[in-house]
């Protein structure tokens, strides 16, 4: 297991595996969120992510947490040595980002 693609549905807890999976693998964690989006959360042009994309998937050990857009998703897949699909139940989806929410919003409120 040295090239892993995390997908699955917002707030199923691929993020969270990821970081752990990476903690435990020590291999390099790379979310496509941090990828996709820019300072403020500004969307970096679709180009530049495409370019980006293309340098992780040459290297030989990763870990890439997120979709991305449908052709870097396929390009990520055949790269990939191990596909890790996260498909959670919707009503457990569901709480788990209402609680990831709600932990949020007092982590911001008390700073």
């Amino acid at each position: 297991m040295k090239r892993v693609a995390i997908f699955g549905n917002t707030g199923g807890g691929k993020s969270t595996l990821a970081r752990r999976l990476a903690e435990v693998t020590r291999l390099p964690l790379y979310p496509l969120d941090l990828i996709q989006f820019g300072a403020g959360g500004e969307p970096v042009q679709h180009q530049d992510y495409l370019e980006t994309h293309t340098q992780l998937l040459s290297e030989d050990e990763w870990i890439i947490d997120g979709f991305g857009c449908l052709s870097s998703a396929w390009e990520r897949f055949s790269k990939a040595d191990t596909l890790i699909y996260i498909d959670m139940p919707l009503v457990t989806q569901s709480g788990f980002t209402i609680c990831d929410h709600l932990r949020l919003s007092a982590t911001f409120s008390t700073t």
